[in-house]
């Protein structure tokens, strides 16, 4: 199944496409599509007034775009939620199944849903669900490429992709842990974690770890 529109201002939301322009490159890595293909539905979103789009510097959303992404978003960690809780599925299992859901439901349904399950908060991800809320965490929370060195943080959010859930899983790195970084190292892309709990100490790339969101604590 080919990305959407939808699907492309969601990605740019994720990654910081609210306030700072995200190359296509970055888009087309998410998406895992080729950059060329971004480029041509960049300006098909440039058209329907979605997307700010500068050749060379990437995208950035616009008011439309943003809150239109919002939406897509709630319906997404909504349904999340809900396969989680309700139905058994694992939080490496939940984004791919509501993918394929979020498209398709209209705001009376998610509106109904969101009421069944109890007005949740979060996603199993950590993503706050309603849209008051999103701009809210995005603004008191950092990537931990971003994080300073030395100081201690809670991981609360992790950008919502089955490969990466299963990559900090695999890392041992979940939503709620407190973290303290070590040691950030550009020139080789890599940042030294330890996991406070057990004293534990990771080491993630720089790259991958612009998809963990952390707050200072």
């Amino acid at each position: 199944m080919s990305p959407t529109k939808e699907d492309y201002i969601k990605i740019l939301f994720e990654l910081g496409g609210r306030f700072m322009r995200v190359p296509n490159k970055e888009v087309a890595g998410r998406l895992q599509i080729s950059p060329p293909t971004v480029t041509e539905m960049m300006h098909s979103l440039v058209k329907v007034g979605w997307v700010d789009y500068m050749p060379y510097k990437g995208s950035i959303l616009t008011e439309e775009g943003t809150e239109r992404a919002k939406q897509i978003i709630r319906k997404h960690r909504l349904w999340e939620v809900f396969l989680f809780e309700n139905l058994g599925f694992g939080i490496h299992d939940v984004h791919r199944e509501a993918e394929l859901l979020e498209h398709s439901t209209s705001d009376a349904v998610a509106r109904k849903l969101e009421a069944y399950l109890d007005y949740p908060e979060f996603c199993p991800h950590g993503g706050a669900i309603r849209t008051s809320q999103m701009d809210v965490q995005e603004d008191r929370t950092i990537t931990i490429s971003d994080a300073e060195p030395g100081r201690k943080f809670m991981i609360s959010r992790i950008v919502d992709d089955e490969k990466l859930v299963n990559y900090f899983r695999n890392q041992h790195l979940n939503i709620g842990d407190e973290v303290i970084v070590k040691e950030v190292d550009a020139d080789i892309d890599l940042i030294t974690l330890v996991i406070v709990k057990n004293g534990d100490e990771i080491q993630i790339s720089m790259t991958l770890g612009k998809y963990l969101f952390v707050e200072s604590i």
